[in-house]
């Protein structure tokens, strides 16, 4: 977009800032902006968040959506929600939702059949890259833990690791939120955000792997062993290309997620019917880690 320059006495030039951006991050009258010199660019930042509207979301007769509906409307980065609800069961979903994944929020409000959320201590957006890399360790010490209690057959720790997806989805939907509500963490906020997407979703395959195998007692062969053990280092791959992104080991990453393919396949033929939802999850698990490649690729070139 183009501004004309208004010239103020003899030595002051201003102009306008677009409504449209103003409006965006609730810049007012009065306020501070950063204005950065750049060669001939002017950059203008401000530390405001985007600004988002309160929002109304109404609940009855569907608790099926709460949980998945009340954190997508954190992500994207509402700071007042006002809830409607009918049934006890619809509350304790909503209360628990609060609880375990608005990270920032509480209740302000409580009527008969409504309730209203409100963000209570804002997001501190330079904790966004530990919060990341918080992420990323939680998977990888998550995926190690895992392979060794299938390993030893230990049912409490499987168990205890279930639990242990809640803090990733935290952590995500923390990033997301700071995603949404502050522009400028990756170089394009698409790749960044599917990115973080992605993660959350092999949190969840581990998730599930733990939870099948821990209620139905299966015992894991040694080659679906191998095979996870190489699994998770595709995991530490994705890691390292994330923060340290090269194009030679981006080939090693794809070409050994190849190699998994082929080896999914011939244990397939080999499986007992328990073991068969095993592979499963496997397979879940490592293709949500091999679709990283893309938004890893677009972030880092």
């Amino acid at each position: 977009m183009k501004r004309k320059v208004i010239q103020i006495a003899n030595s002051t030039q201003l102009i306008s800032l677009p409504r449209k951006w103003s409006l965006k991050y609730g810049v007012k009258k009065g306020d501070e902006i950063e204005v950065e010199e750049n060669g001939g660019s002017l950059v203008i930042s401000t530390e405001k968040d985007i600004s988002t509207n309160k929002t109304e979301i109404d609940f009855k007769g569907k608790e099926i959506l709460i949980h998945r509906a009340l954190s997508s409307l954190y992500r994207s980065g509402y700071d007042e929600i006002k809830i409607i609800f009918e049934k006890h069961s619809e509350l304790d979903a909503i209360q628990s939702t609060i609880n375990q994944e608005l990270i920032g929020f509480e209740v302000v409000e409580q009527g008969r059949e409504y309730l209203i959320v409100k963000q209570v201590s804002n997001i501190d957006h330079s904790e966004f890259d530990s919060m990341l890399r918080r992420t990323f360790l939680f998977l990888l010490s998550t995926s190690d833990e895992c392979l060794e209690a299938l390993k030893t057959n230990n049912v409490n720790t499987l168990k205890s690791l279930i639990l242990k997806d809640i803090t990733i989805n935290k952590l995500t939907d923390y990033c997301r939120r700071s995603l949404n509500k502050k522009e400028g963490h990756f170089r394009h906020i698409g790749p960044g955000y599917t990115i973080i997407e992605f993660l959350e979703k092999i949190g969840d395959g581990y998730r599930d792997l733990c939870e099948y195998v821990s209620q139905n007692r299966t015992k894991i062969n040694k080659l679906s062993m191998e095979i996870f053990s190489e699994i998770n280092s595709l995991l530490k791959d994705a890691y390292k290309l994330f923060y340290d992104f090269n194009l030679e080991e981006m080939e090693k990453f794809l070409r050994k997620k190849e190699i998994l393919d082929g080896s999914l396949i011939n244990l397939s033929k080999t499986l007992t019917k328990n073991e068969v939802p095993v592979v499963m999850y496997l397979s879940s698990i490592m293709y949500n880690i091999f679709y990283l490649n893309g938004p890893l690729m677009v972030n880092a070139l």
